[in-house]
């Protein structure tokens, strides 16, 4: 009996999409998020959404549809839901290795006397980005005697990843991108052998993790950043939205600084007359006269 009961629910159709649907989820991500979704939407909004259709009880689009437009607390879950957080230590590792051999030298020369540097990784996700950085900010000041300190801003739209990357804590997998000989100096291994491990409290008390949304500067209002990760975020906006997140970015950029960039991104910002192209995805914001 429940074979054949189990049999009938698999040929029952699915929900009926519209079109108009789609559209109106489009323009809400698009809101939200910053995120231009042009191919195959119906798709990508299906895998991303089921759970949330699942948990508010929707039994298709236009019910959530209907929940979006009166709960401005699933606002914050439908963004978290489409946003994607791929991300790992020392992702594209020759700006790390520029970094370190080149762009932190140069900002000791610029800032002189001061030499306290504000790192922001502006789309953090779980902090790796910014662990990394962080690290070899302190491998520069140790091994290689420059004088210099840095603190980490992470910025995200998501408050789950936002949890994970204040608690620092990584598995096995997660680690395996940072060098050998930086693991005894900025991890911890779990007690319970579990293969968890946990960046030091030296890391973790130089950085700060908050929500902040790169399209529109909300939550962005006080930063001032030295070097700046924006790394494969603009590949996901349209071309106003990449405007609008670039413009946030680079005003918060302190003159003489760095913004990093994906590898196929730099073609969105080589218009600037304030941005000097140091490599295809490294620039620096030009000093004031």
């Amino acid at each position: 009996m429940a074979i054949a009961r189990q049999s009938s629910l698999q040929r029952s159709p699915a929900p009926r999409t519209r079109t108009t649907d789609i559209e109106e989820l489009a323009v809400w991500a698009r809101k939200l998020t910053g995120i231009t979704l042009t191919d195959r939407k119906e798709d990508f909004l299906a895998s991303r959404l089921a759970r949330r259709l699942a948990a508010t009880g929707c039994t298709d689009f236009s019910g959530y549809c209907r929940r979006l437009a009166s709960d401005p607390q699933e606002h914050v879950r439908f963004a978290e839901a489409l946003t994607t957080h791929t991300t790992s230590f020392f992702r594209e590792s020759l700006q790390f290795d520029w970094l370190r051999a080149e762009g932190l030298r140069e900002l000791v020369d610029v800032r002189g006397p001061t030499r306290d540097i504000v790192v922001w990784s502006a789309a953090c996700s779980t902090g790796q980005e910014g662990y990394s950085a962080l690290m070899v900010t302190e491998q520069a000041r140790m091994l290689d005697m420059l004088p210099l300190r840095a603190s980490l801003v992470g910025t995200d739209i998501s408050s789950q990843v936002l949890r994970v990357a204040s608690q620092a804590v990584y598995d096995r997998t997660q680690i395996r991108e940072i060098p050998a000989e930086m693991r005894p100096r900025f991890l911890l291994s779990s007690r319970k052998d579990d293969g968890r491990y946990r960046i030091v409290p030296e890391l973790r008390n130089r950085a700060t993790w908050r929500k902040g949304n790169l399209v529109s500067g909300a939550g962005l209002d006080d930063l001032r950043a030295d070097v700046v990760f924006l790394r494969n975020v603009l590949i996901y906006f349209d071309e106003d939205m990449r405007k609008a997140a670039v413009e946030n970015v680079v005003r918060r950029l302190k003159p003489g600084g760095f913004l990093l960039l994906g590898h196929t991104e730099g073609c969105h910002i080589r218009h600037r007359s304030d941005l000097q192209t140091v490599r295809p995805s490294i620039f620096r914001k030009v000093q004031a006269e």
